[in-house]
């Protein structure tokens, strides 16, 4: 269960084509050396009805999920970095970065968004996509991966164009 979690939260998932950055985002803007205290404590992890399955803990030097154990640190390949309220959450899946944005919610919880993208929606929104930046695609070990290098201002354009879809709250259940 805990690996479920973990693919979840920071991997491609399996049913979904996702569109990865050549740098960690937003480019140009700096990296933060500590996670800021408003994001650490513990939070609940549920699936899409609302079960619980585990607790994220979020430290000063970056994260673990409780059955995992395996703590995720802030350096080269985890890199966040916080841009106009969004913390952006880049992972190095060298040759590609994946990236997560959360948000945190007045009452504390964690938003959790990710630019996955259903198989058979892809090719739509890959179209759409192109109208808002340029993409590269390349086959790296046999696979298609599609890349964006967007402005930080091209970034937040497709958040607000909902290019980014919720896919989980964390429920904070402790600092």
């Amino acid at each position: 269960m805990n690996k479920l979690l973990v693919v979840c939260l920071f991997a491609v998932i399996v049913s979904c084509k996702e569109i990865s950055y050549h740098e960690a985002q937003p480019e140009g803007k700096a990296s933060l050396a500590k996670v800021p205290t408003e994001l650490r404590g513990m939070y609940l992890l549920s699936d899409e009805k609302g079960t619980s399955k585990d607790t994220l803990v979020i430290s000063e030097s970056g994260y673990r999920v409780v059955s995992d154990r395996k703590e995720n640190l802030l350096g080269d390949s985890l890199v966040l970095k916080l841009y106009k309220g969004y913390y952006f959450l880049s992972i190095n899946e060298n040759p590609e970065w994946l990236l997560r944005i959360v948000k945190r919610d007045a009452n504390g919880d964690l938003l959790y968004y990710s630019m996955d993208v259903e198989e058979k929606n892809f090719n739509s929104t890959l179209r759409n996509l192109t109208k808002e930046v340029r993409v590269d695609s390349m086959i790296v070990n046999g696979e298609q991966l599609y890349q964006i290098r967007p402005s930080a201002k091209q970034l937040m354009k497709l958040i607000k164009k909902g290019y980014f879809k919720r896919t989980l709250v964390m429920q904070k259940i402790s600092s």
